[in-house]
């Protein structure tokens, strides 16, 4: 029986397509991913390959707020200039990672006292009785890890800790009491802990106001540049030719 597939629940076969020479061919029974190459045509690929891929979302009304999202979760901190959200939904540190990379933002890197501050009042918001699911709800993932199994920290933006600003571990931490706690976490006190990072834990997001500029797409004549407003109300012009240096690949295909 040939395989069934769907693009965002919509049979393919009800889509206008076509396949590449001699695809589809669920090599080794593996194939179950669509990719789009080149020249317009499709085959199926492996789901687990690393590909180049294009999002798409529909034109919507909704406003940007303070912090370039629409997401009302996020919140501007005026003592630190950035945006942060707490996410009550456990995830691994990998998951928590992309989740927020892909609202923009980057797992929180605490960057002084001061930050730190912003932080212990951000948990306060936040009881244990608020997050539900059977995680220990004291601690929440932030933008640091040890990788390499040193003694040495780095923020994911790759600094030292001691040059990001800011490492206050609680004392006694880290101790890697459970083989593999090389990512960093925050308790509600502001210090550092090592985690595991295989478990799902709360974590924080935090985002710059300005990213990335929200484009008014209804330009008055075609193919005029886009007028692009950051988080904090200025404006920049987005070049025409700046999404076809975003699209050009060295790849053949990409994922839809």
């Amino acid at each position: 029986m040939p395989a069934l597939y769907y693009f965002v629940g919509v049979p393919l076969e009800k889509i206008q397509h076509e396949w590449a020479q001699n695809e589809p061919d669920n090599k080794n029974n593996a194939e179950s991913c669509l990719a789009l190459h080149s020249d317009g045509r499709m085959s199926d690929e492996r789901c687990d390959e690393p590909r180049p891929y294009i999002c798409y979302r529909p034109h919507s009304d909704v406003e940007a707020n303070v912090c370039g999202t629409p997401d009302p979760e996020y919140h501007f901190e005026s003592r630190t200039n950035k945006c942060y959200k707490f996410h009550t939904s456990s995830r691994t540190f990998k998951r928590a990672n992309f989740a927020c990379q892909a609202e923009g933002g980057y797992l929180v890197i605490i960057n002084s006292e001061v930050e730190a501050q912003v932080i212990r009042d951000i948990w306060i918001k936040y009881p244990a009785v608020v997050m539900i699911g059977p995680f220990w709800k004291d601690v929440a993932y932030v933008g640091m890890y040890n990788w390499d199994e040193s003694e040495d920290w780095t923020t994911i933006h790759g600094q030292w800790l001691q040059e990001a600003g800011y490492a206050k571990f609680s004392p006694g931490e880290p101790n890697n009491s459970t083989t593999g706690e090389y990512c960093g976490a925050v308790y509600r006190n502001g210090m550092f802990d090592d985690l595991y990072c295989e478990q799902d834990y709360a974590f924080i997001c935090e985002k710059e106001p300005s990213y990335p500029p929200v484009c008014d797409s209804d330009s008055p004549r075609p193919f005029e540049p886009a007028i692009c407003h950051n988080g904090v109300g200025q404006a920049q012009i987005q070049p025409d030719n700046q999404m076809n240096e975003i699209m050009k690949t060295q790849t053949s295909n990409v994922v839809i």
